[in-house]
């Protein structure tokens, strides 16, 4: 028998988000992250509206210099928040960027959160809706975290794929 061409070729990973554009990093790849950071953007403002929205319901009946006090302090504890997660989510970044995982490995745990995500939001639904009208400086971190992740040069699965790629 005459030997076999593998019909798997030698490339580039697919990863979560980005498919395999991280390779080149050409305009499929801008465009797939700029899409994911905007839709997520716009799902936050959505958020981030509706919480400043209860939270004025919330201090409606309070006199104005209490009110003014409340916006003061959410507005502070807002942008505390926002800097607090761009921090920590450069410095996750870093960690797993050295510990570069595989992309298998980045998979399984794409999959391990997706699974886990559905219980973790209805476990969390109730005290959510209680804290609703205070979950602005929440929402906050959670926009610093991901506009850290939009301004980051390289995606943290794209260092293990990169790496991954360049081992023998």
């Amino acid at each position: 028998m005459g030997s076999r061409v593998s019909s798997e070729s030698v490339g580039p990973a697919k990863l979560p988000i980005v498919g395999t554009t991280w390779y080149r990093r050409g305009p499929a790849y801008w465009l797939r992250r700029i899409a994911f950071v905007g839709f997520m953007l716009i799902v936050m403002g959505l958020m981030f509206g509706v919480t400043l929205s209860m939270f004025g319901n919330a201090v409606d009946g309070l006199s104005d210099g209490w009110r003014h006090f409340c916006d003061v302090l959410q507005a502070v504890a807002s942008t505390g928040a926002a800097g607090w997660g761009w921090t920590y989510s450069r410095r996750k970044a870093r960690q797993v960027q050295a510990k570069a995982a595989s992309p298998a490995e980045t998979w399984r745990q794409h999959q391990y959160q997706q699974r886990r995500a559905p219980g973790l939001a209805s476990a969390g639904r109730l005290p959510a809706l209680l804290l609703l009208p205070f979950m602005a400086p929440v929402f906050a971190w959670v926009l610093g975290a991901l506009l850290a992740t939009a301004f980051a040069r390289e995606l943290p699965s794209e260092a293990g794929a990169r790496k991954a790629l360049t081992r023998p």
